[in-house]
């Protein structure tokens, strides 16, 4: 206790002969418009805005950013998956993109993100019959799933 009043008595201290002993220019920014506080804050203060002027300066933008919608483990669980989807689909199109549709939807799901855009699965492609699909058409429909499951991951 004794030890932070003797630290705050020696800054303050320190700031008055700042004021009194430096140069003249310092004198005149450290007398601004509200109570010696400088200008800037002392319009921040009064006005209750900062100066647009000043960028993110006194009352501008948060400067903490939002965080992450997803973590790097998130990414890497991604990434895994979509390699697995791309290595199944050389032997079973179908149980790919299947999996592809399932995996993406299950995901973020889980990370509550709306799912409303995302393309549907092969079991919803063919309709009742399944054999009428052909490997090109599964392709662009795992393409479709994958385009959506990296836009929304990089939001």
């Amino acid at each position: 206790m004794v030890i932070t009043l003797i630290v705050i008595l020696v800054v303050l201290a320190a700031l008055a002969a700042m004021f009194f002993l430096g140069p003249a220019g310092w004198r005149t920014s450290a007398a601004g418009t509200f109570g010696g506080l400088s200008t800037r804050v002392g319009k921040f203060i009064e006005g209750g805005r900062a100066d647009p002027r000043f960028g993110s300066g006194a009352g501008g933008a948060a400067a903490t950013p939002a965080p992450p919608r997803f973590t790097d483990a998130d990414r890497a669980y991604l990434d895994g998956v979509w390699k697995h989807v791309q290595s199944t689909f050389v032997s079973n199109p179908r149980v790919a993109v299947n999996l592809a549709h399932s995996t993406a939807e299950g995901f973020f799901t889980a990370h509550g993100v709306p799912t409303d855009g995302l393309p549907e699965g092969a079991e919803d492609l063919a309709g009742d019959n399944p054999a009428e699909e052909d490997t090109e058409t599964l392709r662009l429909r795992l393409l479709a799933i994958k385009t959506w499951s990296d836009r929304e991951a990089a939001r």
